[in-house]
Formats: structure tokens, sequence, C-alpha cells
């Protein structure tokens, strides 16, 4: 269980638009004890698919375990872990699996963020905080995280300590009903709609043991 709340945190707390999905994979490759990985993302918009490598290019060798992407109905794409060690147990498939949800919520949020912009007008977002119910000091720190600036930024601008802004954090997403930054800055920027992008056709990594 620790792993898991360490995992959801790591992940909750990377930057909602700088290097978001290699930033992630490496979350869960570290929880998986993989030396490396393969994310293979769908292509969007009649784009092509994306590859991000971990460490080292693992070429033509078989994935120990391979994971769907998927957020909600919404699939995103797989990864592929490579562990030299023992194969997975079925208790690490699953929370793989489910850190896997998480991470493809995110990469939803972060793409819609990436290409709307990130941002909605000031006014706007002004209006989405006024009606939040949080207190003037949580409004504070959604507005510096909305306009990108990263714990250590908003510590230094509110005079808080980089603990204590974890702390308001955790509280507004609570009370937003948010999991991660990623998803604050999109409900602030209106792009919390999840994307419909399904997994089609074959991947450029040879798959190991599949999660369905």
């Amino acid at each position: 269980m620790a792993a898991i709340r360490e995992t959801a945190e790591a992940l909750g707390e990377l930057d909602p638009v700088r290097n978001y999905p290699e930033r992630g994979a490496e979350q869960i490759a570290q929880l998986a004890g993989a030396g490396t990985y393969v994310v293979v993302l769908d292509a969007v918009d009649g784009g092509r698919p994306t590859r991000l490598v971990g460490a080292t290019d693992p070429g033509d060798q078989r994935a120990t375990l391979t994971i769907p992407l998927r957020a909600g109905r919404a699939a995103r794409g797989v990864m592929h872990l490579y562990r030299a060690a023992n194969p997975f147990s079925d208790e690490e498939v699953e929370r793989l699996r489910w850190a896997g949800r998480l991470y493809a919520r995110g990469l939803d949020f972060a793409s819609r963020l990436a290409a709307e912009g990130a941002r909605r007008p000031g006014e706007a977002v002004a209006q989405t905080l006024e009606r939040a119910p949080l207190t003037p000091r949580e409004r504070d720190v959604v507005t510096l995280l909305v306009s990108g600036s990263s714990t250590r930024d908003i510590a230094a601008q509110t005079s808080l300590t980089i603990s204590t802004v974890n702390t308001y954090l955790k509280r507004i997403f609570a009370k937003l009903g948010v999991h991660s930054r990623v998803e604050l800055v999109a409900r602030m920027a209106g792009t919390d709609v999840l994307a419909d992008h399904r997994v089609d056709g074959e991947v450029a990594a040879r798959p190991g043991r599949v999660c369905s």
C-alpha cells in the first residue's frame, strides 16, 4: 500500500504540461523495478504514434510485462516494462494496471492542456476560482499553479514551506474532486473532459505478458 500511495503522490505532483509523459512513465517504471520501458501512445488527430523510451532502448528484447494505458473507456496506448529480476506477481500486475490508469488519465489532461494552450483567460479562471469552495489562501495557490509555477515557486511567492504547499494542494484536490495537478489545471483551464482515443493496430515493441 505504501508503494501505491507514493506512486499516486508522485504522479500527482508532476508538472501538468512540461515533460508529464516522460516523468510519469519513469514513476511507473520505478514502481515496477524495471530497468527500462517503452511507452507507445496512440496517434491523435491524424498524427503519428508517439514512442517514449527509458534510460536504454530494449530493441527487439521481449517485454516482461505490457500494461494498457486507459482512462475510463478511452485508450491512450500501452506501456512495455523490462525487468531482469523475477516475473511480476499477480499483486504487482494489479498495482501496475492501477498506476497505468492513473497515468493515462494524466496523459489525456496534459495533451488537452498542450493542444488548447493550457490556459484560459485570467477572468475566466478567476470566475471559476470564485465559485470553488476554497479559502483565499487556497485560491492563491491554485492561481499560481495555473500560471505555471512549480511547488518551489509557489512556496517562495506565498512565504509558505514546500511541505505546507503540498498540504494545501491535497486539501484542494479533495475539495474539487481531482487527483493530481494535471487534473486541477485542466479543471481551471476548462479542458477536463476526457478524449476518447482508442488503441488501433499494432505497436512498435515486442509485448511480453499482456494485461487486459
